[in-house]
């Protein structure tokens, strides 16, 4: 396997992983919103790459649309990780309340812990 085929491999694992993470939410329309801020993402250019409006992207977000399926959460999770990937950077964002989940647990960089939001 080359350098090139690892990288898609790890990058599938990554969204695999996230994936997970939104499904088995207690929130996942929360969880769709806190990965695109996570990896530097606006509303308007996801919603551009994945040919819907950003008020129906920001309807998902919000809850105010029934659970998107996972065809929905497919193409927003490949979508989302092509923009980062073309140079979006992340996004800082406080949280009141956060759940850890060490580095060790998840496929993604092996020095970073990733911090999901709850309510």
């Amino acid at each position: 396997m080359s350098s090139s085929d690892n990288g898609i491999a790890n990058g599938r694992s990554e969204l695999t992983w996230i994936a997970g993470a939104v499904v088995l939410s207690d929130n996942p329309p929360q969880q769709l919103k806190f990965w695109r801020k996570k990896f530097g993402v606006k509303q308007a250019d996801l919603a551009k790459r994945m040919a819907i409006t950003p008020s129906v992207l920001s309807d998902y977000e919000k809850g105010r649309r029934p659970s998107p399926g996972a065809n929905f959460i497919k193409r927003y999770l490949q979508a989302l990780y092509e923009l980062a990937q073309s140079g979006a950077r992340p996004v800082q964002e406080e949280a009141t309340t956060t759940t850890t989940t060490a580095a060790t647990q998840s496929p993604m960089t092996a020095d970073a812990a990733v911090t999901i939001n709850q309510p």
